[in-house]
């Protein structure tokens, strides 16, 4: 039980980061008040990056410990590798949003895959 609430964590943080890389410049162009907000801060970046990457860890981890496939884990730290690579101020806000997304989607079917193997085992 302490694995599926650590992986459905995991892959929901992963799921609202690509939901805020994806819905960000939409609603920035509906409701220009919001430019400059939390969302579209940088401490945001860092407290998403903090919340994703210990909680992946830990899901990848005990998915592991469990079935033993490193795939999962694989694009899960393509994924954080990703997350993490944004942070860094050398990329433009476009490039920074699209590599996130794609770390986005890396944790996400690292997730995906490590809970079906998981649940494959019963």
């Amino acid at each position: 039980m302490t694995t599926n609430l650590v992986e459905g964590t995991a892959v929901s943080a992963s799921l609202l980061c690509l939901g805020h890389c994806l819905a960000l410049p939409l609603i920035l162009l509906a409701l220009p008040m919001l430019a400059g907000t939390f969302f579209e801060s940088e401490v945001f970046h860092i407290v998403a990056a903090v919340l994703v990457v210990p909680a992946a860890a830990l899901a990848f981890l005990l998915g592991y410990r469990r079935h033993r496939a490193l795939l999962p884990a694989q694009l899960g730290a393509a994924g954080v590798a990703c997350i993490v690579a944004a942070l860094f101020p050398v990329w433009g806000e476009p490039a920074s949003a699209a590599i996130t997304a794609i770390g986005s989607l890396f944790l996400i079917g690292g997730h995906l895959i490590n809970w079906r193997l998981r649940r494959a085992l019963g």
